[in-house]
This record gives C-alpha cells, structure tokens and sequence, in this order.
C-alpha cells in the first residue's frame, strides 16, 4: 500500500510539473514564470527596466506575489545568483515574507538570451533563495523570462514623466532609483526602491480624489522593506489630490508608522505615478 501511494504521489507530482513546463511559453506571451516549491508560478503583470547606473530591474506580479531580478546589465549573459554577488533574485508574498538570494546559502542563476531597450526581454532563471536567519527557504526552476517589456516602467510608456515617489524615513531623506507602479488584478501596486530599502503602496485602481486610511492588509495597504524584511504599516493616511483617468495616473501624498521592532516612521510622501 505504502509503494502504490508513493507511486501516486510520484505520478501526480510529475503530471504536475511537465504540464507547468509545457506551459510557460506556449500560452503567455510575455512570460514571467516557474515552478515554485513544486507549485505554478505566474506573473499577471511584468516590466524589465533599465537604471540609470547600467543595471537592470525585471518584475513579475501577481495579486498576492512580486518576483524581483536585480542584474548587473540586461545584455544577453549568464548572470550568478547568491551571497556575494552583485545580481540577486527576490520573492515576496502578500508583501510579508521576502526570500533573497543574498541571504543564506542562497544561489542560483539568470541567463538571458536577449535583449535591447526599447523593446523585449527573454531569458530563463532558477534559485534558491531564503528568508532573514534562514528562517525558511525557496526555490524556483524552470523559470522563463519571455519577451517582457524591456525599457521603461508600466505606464510610462517611455514618455519623459516617469513615476515619481519621495519621503522621509525616520527623519532622513529617502530617495528612490527605481519606480515601478504595476496594475495587477484591478489594484495598482507602488514599488519605490533605493536598492537596499523600499517602499510599497497598494490600493485600487479605481481610486478617486479623498483621503484613505492605510493598513498592513486590506484595499490600501503600505509596508517599509529593510534588510530583507517587510514591515507592514499599523496606521497612515494616503492623500489622493488628482486623477488623471486618460493618462491612467494617481497624485497624492502619503504617510505611516510601521511596528515593532522598528517602528518605522514615513513621512513626507509624495507621488506621482503612471500605470
């Protein structure tokens, strides 16, 4: 009995992965996706931005779940994954856990096959990442990177107002390098970033002039990323002063306190985002 339920298992789980293989380039163009802990994982929404320094910021989200790339340069290469390295691949759920390859006895690899801004991003990825203290892990193979929009973030659409975000982090000036508003799911999500910290807006994108209170979960949530951790807010308010339905963009200014152990205090918000 034991070996007939061993086989079952086996059979199903092998049904399972080639049927996510065979459909990770065939039915989704672009594509960003992989085999995660065993499960499906696909992006609904996915942008390939070239920074300022050379590097390259690759995206992938859905309603519950970002995947992040952060690569030296987009040219077509073998680009290593791990502790020490100058690229790193990061996975965040429900803006909670966050898993990098940075951490642990993380590793792994990107390689790209091509790609030129303007234009299409392809590729295939696989690693194993972990959360902060080795906490827990996770892995993903057979990932494909398949002809993303490569340039400039959603919603710009290359234009010469990109999407801005600034505020103050306990007092001291925090200053994004990337910006990266995503629609996923009928909710916009707002991903500020400096490198080492970031933070994370969420609401809907039906959103209308008025003020919103922010929270760790719900509709109109916020959260401080730091040292792999995503701390989400306890109490914010988020000031929404123009919308601009025709060119899909959202005005406002913003505020929260995160918890312990930190207790996070941002400050100062302004945006101006496309998406």
């Amino acid at each position: 009995m034991r070996l007939i339920k061993q086989f079952l298992l086996l059979s199903f789980a092998l049904f399972a992965f080639t049927a996510c293989e065979d459909n990770l380039e065939d039915d989704n163009i672009p594509a960003l996706q992989a085999v995660r802990n065993g499960d499906f994982f696909k992006s609904t929404q996915m942008t390939a931005v070239a920074n300022a320094d050379g590097s390259v910021t690759i995206t992938g989200l859905n309603r519950l779940e970002r995947l992040e790339f952060k690569l030296e340069s987009g040219t077509a290469g073998t680009y290593p994954l791990g502790s020490g390295a100058p690229n790193e691949a990061i996975y965040s759920f429900n803006e909670v856990d966050v898993f990098s390859t940075n951490t642990g006895a993380g590793s792994g690899q990107v390689v790209l096959s091509s790609g030129t801004p303007p234009g299409t991003l392809t590729g295939t990825f696989s690693f194993v990442s972990y959360l902060p203290m080795n906490a827990d892990s996770l892995y993903m193979r057979k990932g494909v990177i398949f002809q993303v929009p490569y340039g400039s973030p959603i919603g710009t659409g290359g234009v010469s107002s990109p999407s801005t975000l600034t505020a103050s982090v306990d007092g001291v000036a925090f200053t994004p390098i990337a910006v990266l508003p995503v629609n996923a799911g009928g909710s916009v999500l707002v991903n500020a970033s400096n490198g080492a910290t970031s933070i994370i807006l969420n609401f809907p994108d039906s959103i209308a002039v008025g003020s919103y209170a922010l929270a760790g979960s719900g509709m109109y949530t916020a959260s401080y990323v730091s040292g792999g951790m995503s701390v989400p807010a306890v109490s914010g308010t988020l000031e929404v002063t123009a919308v601009d339905a025709a060119a899909n963009s959202v005005t406002g200014t913003f505020s929260f306190m995160t918890g312990p152990p930190d207790d996070f205090d941002i400050t100062d918000g302004e945006f101006t985002i496309f998406y």
